[in-house]
Order: C-alpha cells, then sequence, then structure tokens
C-alpha cells in the first residue's frame, strides 16, 4: 500500500519519469529504431493465459555507475533533461577508462543499453604455468525491450570465460627451455590437449578468435533458451573487446562500432590557406581513426540477405522476394522491363515484371533506413527468437546471425618513442559506442574530439572520463525552445537514441602487460632456480644415503673382523702351551698371518687399512715372540 501511495506521489511530481519495471508492465510495442513492431510479444503474453512471464534479471544500469536506489534509476531516464551519466568511483574500472551514457528522447522508457566489463585470470590447476590474466569490454544496444541487452551484460563473460578456460593449457605462457628439450612431453596433462596431439597446427590467435565466435553462439543459445521461462527478451547488437597476452581483440555483431583513434607523434604543419588566412589545426591533421568493426545492416549486408533467401525460398513464404530492383515495382509497370539483381549478383539486368515481383524485397531502403522485411534495421546480435515480420507473421530469425568480425591488434609490434610522449596516439584510444553516437557522428569527428579533450586535460586521472562525457554531450545536442534535440555546432537534428561509450586507453593495458611479463619472468627465473637448487639437494642426499651405507657397512666389517681376530688369537694362546711339537706352531703361525693379509687387500678404506696394518705388526710381533719362545725351549730340551 505503501509502494502505491509512493508511486502516486512520484508521477504528479514529475509525469515524464517512467515506473520501474518492477512494478508496472513493459509497454508493448515500445523500441529502439531497430524495429517498431511487437507482434511477436503479444502472442507470447496471451499464450500465457494473460500474465505476463518475469524478467530473468530485474533491471539496472551497469553496476559500476552504482545507480542503486529507485529514484536514481528514474531520474537516469528522465526523457526531458537526458542527464549525462558517469561512474561516481573511476576507480571501478581497469587503467582509467571512461565511461558515460544518456537515455533517449522518448522512444524507449528505459534506457535498453547496457555496458559491462570483467577482469579475470586463467590459472593452472596444477601450478605448472604462471596465471594469465585478461580483461573484457562489452557494449550491447538492446531494442523491443532491454530483457537480450541486460542478459548478455550478466552472463556473456561467464560464457566466454568458458571458452577460454576449455583452450587453457594452450594459452598460458610455457617456458620455452623446457618444452624445446621435450622434458614435460611424458608430463602432460591428458585432460588438455597439447600442439603435438593436433592434426593441424592451430596458433594462439586463432583459438583466442574462436573463443570469441563460439561465446556469441552460445550467449544467442542461452537467450532461446530462456524463451520459454522469462519474458521475452527482445534482441541486442553486442560488441566486445578483450585485451589478453598483450593483443587486443574487438569481436562485433550488429551496428554498434569500435573505433582505435590514433595520432602521429610528429605531424607535417599543413600548409596555411592563403586566400583565406586560416591556419589548420596541427592537432586536428594528426588524429587519424582505424575502424575496428564494421556496421552489419540490411544494407551492408544485402547480398548474404539475398542469397539465404534464394537458397531457402520457403523462408520467405509467398510475402517477399530475393530480387533487388533499381526501383520499386508498381503494378502499373507489369509486363514492362525493369533493372534488376538476383541474390549475390554484382551486376544489372533486365527482367519483365510478373506479379511475384510485386511483393515485398527482403531488403528494402537504403542506408540507416534499410529494414530486414521491413521490420528490422540490424542483421546480427543476440535475441530476436520470437519476433515477427510487421504484418506478415514471417519468423526473421533466420536471416539474422549471432556470428561476429573478430579483428586482432598485436600491441607488442607497436614502435613507441618514449621522448615523443605519444603513447595514446601510439597505441591508440579505443571508442566503442552504441550507434546513438554514431548515427550523428562520424568517425574521423570523433577521433578528433577524442584528442582535443585529452589535451584539456593533459595530466587529470579522470581524463578518459571526461573524453566519454564530451562525446555523450555532443551526440546528443542541446534542446531549443521548440522541445527538439540539436546539435549544438551545426543546428541539426541530434540522436533521439540511447547514446553510451566506453573509452579505454589501450597504452595502460600494455603498461600493466609489460609489467606482468617482467615479473612472469622473474617468477619463471626464481622456478629454475628452486629446481636447481633442488636437484642439487635430491643428489646431496643420495651421495649423503650412499656414503652412510658404506660407513655403516664398514663399521659392521670392522667389528667383525675384530671379533674374529681376537677369537683366533685366543684359540692359538690357547693351543699354543698344549703343543709340544714346533712343527705344529710354526704351521699355526703361517696360517694366521695370511688371513689377516688377505682381509687387508680386500678392504678399500684407508683408515681400515691402517688399523689392520697395526693389527697385522702387532701380530707379527706377537708370532715372532711365540716363535722365540719355541726356539729357546728346543734350546732347553
Amino acid at each position: 500500500m505503501f509502494s502505491n501511495f509512493k508511486e502516486r506521489i512520484i508521477s504528479a511530481i514529475a509525469p515524464d519519469l517512467p515506473p520501474l519495471p518492477g512494478n508496472s508492465e513493459r509497454a508493448i510495442g515500445a523500441g529502439s529504431g531497430h524495429h517498431h513492431n511487437s507482434t511477436h510479444q503479444r502472442l507470447r503474453f496471451a499464450a500465457s493465459g494473460g500474465q505476463p512471464m518475469p524478467d530473468k534479471f530485474p533491471y539496472a544500469r551497469p553496476p559500476f555507475l552504482q545507480l542503486l536506489t529507485q529514484d536514481e534509476l528514474r531520474a537516469s531516464a528522465d526523457h526531458n533533461v537526458r542527464p549525462i551519466i558517469v561512474p561516481r568511483d573511476i576507480n571501478l574500472l581497469p587503467w582509467g577508462t571512461g565511461y558515460a551514457e544518456c537515455v533517449n528522447s522518448g522512444k524507449s522508457e528505459w534506457n535498453e543499453d547496457q555496458g559491462a566489463f570483467c577482469r579475470q585470470v586463467l590459472s593452472d590447476p596444477e601450478h605448472k604455468h604462471p596465471d594469465l590474466p585478461y580483461t573484457y569490454f562489452g557494449i550491447f544496444d538492446g531494442h523491443a525491450g532491454y530483457g537480450a541487452a541486460l542478459a548478455a551484460s550478466h552472463q556473456f563473460h561467464h560464457i566466454l570465460h568458458e571458452k577460454l578456460v576449455d583452450c587453457l593449457e594452450l594459452l598460458l605462457p610455457r617456458d620455452a627451455d623446457a618444452t624445446n628439450s621435450g622434458g614435460d612431453r611424458n608430463k602432460l596433462n591428458p585432460t588438455f590437449p597439447h600442439p603435438i596431439y593436433f592434426q593441424r597446427r592451430v596458433t594462439k590467435d586463432e583459438l583466442i578468435i574462436g573463443a570469441l565466435e563460439s561465446a556469441f553462439f552460445n550467449m544467442d543459445s542461452l537467450i532461446a533458451q530462456d524463451s520459454d521461462r522469462y519474458r521475452d527478451a527482445g534482441g541486442c547488437t553486442a560488441c566486445v573487446s578483450l585485451f589478453i597476452d598483450g593483443k587486443m581483440y574487438v569481436a562485433n555483431a550488429g551496428d554498434s562500432r569500435a573505433v582505435l583513434c590514433q595520432r602521429r607523434a610528429t605531424p607535417e604543419r599543413p600548409q596555411a590557406n592563403t586566400d583565406s588566412g586560416i591556419e589548420p589545426d596541427p592537432l586536428e591533421a594528426s588524429c587519424y581513426p582505424v575502424p575496428f568493426s564494421a556496421d552489419h545492416t540490411p544494407e551492408t549486408e544485402r547480398e548474404r540477405l539475398l542469397n539465404v533467401a534464394r537458397l531457402k525460398p520457403h523462408l520467405m513464404g509467398k510475402h517477399y522476394v530475393a530480387m533487388e530492383y533499381a526501383k520499386r515495382p508498381h503494378i502499373k509497370d507489369m509486363g514492362q522491363r525493369i533493372l534488376c539483381r538476383q541474390g549475390t549478383m554484382r551486376g544489372w539486368t533486365y527482367k519483365t515484371l510478373t506479379m511475384e515481383d510485386l511483393c515485398m524485397p527482403v531488403v528494402n531502403g537504403e542506408g540507416k533506413r534499410s529494414r530486414l522485411l521491413g521490420t528490422l534495421g540490424v542483421t546480427r546480435g543476440f535475441g530476436d527468437h520470437e519476433l515477427l515480420a510487421i504484418n506478415t507473421g514471417i519468423q526473421i530469425k533466420p536471416f539474422l546471425t549471432p556470428h561476429p568480425d573478430v579483428k586482432q591488434r598485436d600491441l607488442t609490434q607497436v614502435v613507441s618513442i618514449p621522448d615523443e610522449d605519444n603513447r595514446d596516439g601510439d597505441y591508440g584510444v579505443l571508442v566503442m559506442a552504441t550507434d546513438g553516437l554514431w548515427d550523428v557522428s562520424e568517425n574521423d569527428a570523433v577521433s578528433r574530439t577524442v584528442f582535443q579533450t585529452l589535451s584539456k586535460y593533459p595530466t587529470e586521472k579522470h581524463r578518459y572520463t571526461m573524453v566519454a562525457q564530451e562525446l555523450v554531450a555532443r551526440a546528443r545536442g542541446k534542446i531549443n525552445d521548440s522541445g527538439h534535440w540539436r546539435l549544438a555546432d551545426s543546428k541539426a537534428a541530434a540522436t533521439v537514441d540511447d547514446i553510451s561509450v566506453i573509452v579505454i586507453p589501450v597504452c595502460q593495458y600494455y603498461k600493466e602487460h609489460v609489467e606482468w611479463t617482467q615479473n612472469y619472468k622473474r617468477d619463471l627465473e626464481h622456478r629454475r632456480r628452486q629446481a636447481q637448487a633442488n636437484m642439487a639437494q635430491e643428489a646431496v642426499n643420495v651421495l649423503n644415503g650412499v656414503f652412510a651405507e658404506e660407513a655403516h657397512v664398514v663399521e659392521e666389517e670392522e667389528e667383525g673382523e675384530v671379533v674374529v681376530h681376537e677369537a683366533r688369537i685366543s684359540h692359538i694362546q690357547t693351543e699354543v702351551p698344549r703343543r709340544v711339537d714346533g712343527t705344529l706352531e710354526e704351521t699355526l703361525v703361517v696360517e694366521l698371518t695370511p688371513s689377516l693379509e688377505h682381509v687387508h687387500i680386500q678392504n678399500a678404506d684407508s683408515a681400515v687399512e691402517s688399523r689392520k696394518e697395526n693389527v697385522n705388526d702387532k701380530d707379527k710381533e706377537a708370532s715372532t715372540t711365540r716363535q722365540q719362545k719355541g726356539r729357546k725351549g728346543k734350546g732347553k730340551h
């Protein structure tokens, strides 16, 4: 009851602010301009007995914005003010990355864009290799609802991590010496395949690109599986970047865009225009953009869509035709020749118009106004599994694909001279944004804005956040007295769509990668030294064990020898008085000496030898004394 009363108070104070999705149903038919029909939503509501299904994830803005209360969410969705939202704590994003967003001017109740980032580590379960960190950023532009974009922002990084773990053993850094020597080949973990087990050698780039592509397909399949349990999520585009192992990968499906803004270190000073007397700005002349994605729209993918329709005509029913005409055919042109082309044809030809040619083309319109089956303005992305074409009820999903285009850049090959202080220009600043920015901003203009803003804030920690805020502000424009949003510089119409921008300083990642590489080398050297020390200690332990065993054996031999020697001496001493014949006494003396000499020869230890020699000397003296006594006894007789 108190909640309902609070809603009425807020509606009376700010009637333009929409109610939260959890408290009221989402408006049927709200879209972002990609398509304007929600027949599939109405069918699903009707099939559920009039009770709408719940959302899988409650509506929220990206967590790093820290919009935690309902009032803050409503304020961020004010279509009259269109506030620019930036993170409260810039430390939540790595490397000082900038982010800014603003809601549309009334096309949909809520901002259907979503942003995400994640920092993860690939760890070896056996701890044979050092951990490999990576960072991921994603931006998702929803249409026909916020569900697909919200699901992708919550789940895509988990799917990507699983795909990277699948090829973990091949991605982790290895000790080149140990690998080349083949010492670890017999100790490989059978759970992870080694390159020697592959029928075809693959590179790390191919594995990472494959992980990104398969993650896109799995994310789309997950949204399809959830369609039976949760409210229709609509669809969304996806543009993600992955920073791993000193490289940057950008994957895109849809009309969101990623542009690497760069600047020359020592630009040539342009010649002044003598007629106007205006000297060009050297900063503006030195900036240039490098596209890292391509827009996937019915206009850019016309050839692929027409080819799908030509190969599978049953997907069109009898409502569409897989042809492209130089002009839209009318019934009055029946029987006349018209310029056209079919499927993947690059040239044009003539044909005579028939009734089939009067059907709507699979792709109609041009540029940003081009539509697939007259309904959808994008041709790649997640979701749209329940989307039906306007007026015909034909499913659009068979023409859509989540397959992304992936581009990569090896940052270790970038040449940057420290004296020039041009790290942002050499490594570049990656700008990822939804089509709300690119609809009214060219790549060149965005690149100039980036470096102009960075030059104003050369040392501030939040400089990249200021870049993102400036880009959003220029694309949003200002509202005039008539209530229309206009660009500040040209008075042209500003964007009416949601705008979300991520500004990533690539050089900051590379500094982190260099530091990780140094730590990795130190760790590797420490492991080598530790292994050598362990081997040396094991060798010492083995030798000590051998020596101890030999000493024990020698000691036993010495003890046994002394006992035998004493026993023999006592035996002789007891026998001598009984012997009267001198011959027998001499025989005893002769037998005793060789036995002691034989023991002396078989013992290798010097200490034992000396002891035995002493014993031999004593024995000889004793035997000599006995002989002398015997001779004296004989003489007496």
